[in-house]
């Protein structure tokens, strides 16, 4: 019997310029802990010139919703500070959102996070299922993603690939 890593979605993070330019010094493929470290830092300080860091999670498999919705506030629940029904209020709004439309996140699903200071909206489908209004849980959604026990290892790497050591911050 052999166990076997399926990814059940893609995923990919949009942030503020302020991301992008936290990687220029570092060069690629060099100093990987420290970069990781510098993009989930810039990707989870909210502030003027960064106010939202968001994921958008577009299923590759069929999944039951309530089994995402745990998955992601089993991700959340150790990073958040806050009371744990900060947590339950996130998971209730993406299996109200999977509800919708039949209980299945089917293939092709996508779900959309966005982190701000004040907390994270939820969207499935392009339907806005409702915001958790918390300190603190938008970084800790951040911190699912990126920090040094990402779900997600392959998004951190091909961030840090794409955007360490280059140039690419344009003044807006």
């Amino acid at each position: 019997r052999k166990k076997a890593i399926i990814n059940v979605y893609a995923v990919a993070m949009y942030s503020s310029p302020t991301a992008l330019k936290a990687l220029t010094p570092f060069p690629n493929g060099k100093q990987k802990k420290e970069a990781q470290v510098a993009l989930r830092n810039a990707a989870r300080t909210f502030g003027p010139s960064s106010p939202t860091t968001s994921f958008v999670l577009e299923m590759a498999f069929k999944a039951d919703g309530k089994a995402i919705a745990e998955a992601i506030a089993d991700g959340v629940k150790p990073r958040q500070g806050g009371s744990g029904s900060d947590v339950k209020e996130l998971e209730n709004l993406i299996v109200q959102g999977v509800a919708a439309k039949g209980g299945q996140a089917t293939k092709g699903t996508i779900f959309r996070f966005d982190c701000t200071e004040e907390g994270v909206s939820v969207s499935v489908d392009g339907n806005t299922q409702g915001t958790v209004k918390s300190a603190g849980i938008g970084s800790a959604l951040v911190d699912v993603f990126m920090d040094d026990k990402a779900v997600s290892p392959q998004l951190v790497n091909s961030c840090l690939d794409t955007w360490c050591g280059k140039d690419l911050f344009v003044a807006v």
